[in-house]
């Protein structure tokens, strides 16, 4: 197994002859966005991307399948990012039930659809929901995804369960069993479904967190709370899950990550973690392998 790092929580994963893709963001840096709802003001969830993705979309090549952690964020499935789904470049989009309901639906008559509105793809979509399992490929190359719980900040904000993590096993021996956490905090279903995977025997060779600490700050009542990872609940997952390598991913280039990639690095480090860390550069390649 292969994985390319593309910048935010894209990585491309090639599995034999399997080519996947996670949560596509190719627009230009210094893009702009509004994560929230209709109704929220603009400077509540806003954000801009502050980084060039170090290959185009069209440069990706034909894909077996995207796997999408939630499809109404832009960081995780931006405008360039639904152009490459909704192409024939695209086999299958695999993502959570919501997800998928909205991207079946037809796009918007005479614009560009946008962050949580329909694409028209249902015939190559398919939703998870947290338990649920699905297979890429076909006799040893065989791939099996299973949607993990996620929560994508604290409770009470929109579309909050609309989010999922993936736990990729391989039919080979040969080929690492991969966990994906998706955007999420560390909450109790998250707690149980690690604790339950380690005691269950079934080691997580590489672990692919997405970091980044984010706030919103000036979001009413709710300002100060998280709604990814960040190092302390990182050191805590490895601490439950106990994975042979660890790949910090959606950890800087946006406005609304607020802990410092240095910061995350050093708290990591500090925790005793290194030695299992991989940070990737932009366009690094690295092997990942079974224990």
């Amino acid at each position: 197994m292969k994985l390319t790092y593309l910048g935010t929580a894209t990585v491309l994963l090639e599995v034999g002859s399997l080519r996947l893709l996670t949560d596509p963001a190719f627009d230009p840096a210094g893009t702009a966005y509004d994560f929230g709802p209709w109704y929220a003001p603009r400077s509540w969830f806003s954000s801009q991307k502050e980084y060039r993705t170090p290959l185009r979309s069209s440069e990706v090549g034909p894909l077996d399948a995207v796997l999408l952690s939630h499809d109404h964020h832009a960081d995780n499935l931006d405008h360039e990012g639904r152009r490459l789904i909704a192409g024939s470049a695209v086999a299958r989009v695999i993502t959570t039930r919501a997800g998928a309901a909205r991207l079946s639906g037809a796009a918007p008559p005479g614009r560009r659809s946008v962050p949580g509105e329909g694409l028209g793809i249902g015939a190559k979509t398919t939703g998870l929901a947290w338990g649920e399992s699905t297979q890429l490929g076909g006799g040893a190359g065989a791939l099996r995804l299973t949607a993990t719980p996620a929560r994508h900040g604290p409770v009470g904000t929109p579309q909050v369960h609309e989010v999922m993590g993936l736990l990729i096993e391989p039919e080979s021996p040969s080929e690492p069993t991969v966990w994906i956490s998706g955007d999420t905090v560390l909450f109790p279903a998250l707690r149980q479904f690690l604790t339950h995977q380690r005691a269950s025997g079934r080691r997580i060779d590489v672990a692919i967190l997405h970091c980044g600490g984010v706030t919103f700050p000036k979001l009413p009542v709710l300002g100060r709370s998280r709604f990814t990872f960040d190092a302390k609940q990182v050191a805590e997952v490895c601490g439950l899950l106990e994975p042979r390598m660890v790949i910090p991913v959606h950890r800087s280039g946006w406005t609304h990550f607020r802990e410092p990639e240095q910061q995350l690095r050093a708290s990591l480090t500090a925790a005793g973690l290194a030695k299992h860390c991989r940070f990737l550069d932009l366009g690094e390649s690295t092997p990942l392998t079974a224990g």
